[in-house]
């Protein structure tokens, strides 16, 4: 149980931590942040198929990927009941996201569904991580779920400056995220 009551506290502070930013350097980093995604998605002609999230105020806002990478077929998730989540194709963010009933950012419906095996890369969310690849979501279990349904993907989160932390309580369950971007790992 202390485990859980720690990764609550961490959770807590974090979001607090993240709310804070401004959002002119919440934009700023933003924008850094894709523009460090290169390496994985300039891929020659080869289109990708791409797994982003919508961002909720406070987090990275990855929906700038669509307009530098035209040819990549870019999808969002749509959370369902007992941790579950699909994946839809975006194309027009503007008119295809809009506040679900917890007011998080999700697909409409009737957009393309995407399985999880034609993933080649999934830029997954978080509250915190650490530069080893733990991950401190927000407690639902939807990614520890649905990732392991897609072992062919590139894991990579792009993260804030201020979401990088010294360690993170973890469970057996807790997925460890290969690649950990920061606006100061990439070299423009």
């Amino acid at each position: 149980m202390q485990t859980k009551d720690n990764k609550r506290n961490l959770r807590r502070d974090m979001l607090l931590r993240l709310r804070s930013v401004p959002t002119e350097l919440r934009n700023e980093q933003s924008a850094q942040l894709c523009r460090a995604l290169a390496p994985f998605l300039n891929k020659g002609q080869k289109s990708l198929t791409v797994a982003i999230y919508a961002p909720m105020a406070h987090e990275v806002n990855l929906l700038l990927l669509l307009s530098m990478y035209p040819q990549h077929r870019f999808a969002v998730p749509r959370c369902r009941a007992a941790r579950r989540m699909d994946f839809y194709h975006i194309t027009r963010p503007e008119e295809q996201i809009q506040p679900d009933s917890r007011n998080i950012p999700a697909p409409i419906e009737g957009l393309t569904y995407i399985p999880p095996q034609q993933f080649d890369i999934i830029i997954v969310p978080g509250v915190a991580f650490t530069t080893q690849g733990a991950r401190l979501g927000y407690g639902g279990g939807y990614y520890d779920t649905y990732l392991p349904q897609c072992p062919q993907a590139t894991l990579i989160a792009a993260a804030f400056p201020c979401q990088i932390v010294e360690s993170i309580p973890t469970e057996a369950h807790d997925l460890t995220i290969p690649h950990i971007i920061t606006p100061s790992n990439f070299r423009q």
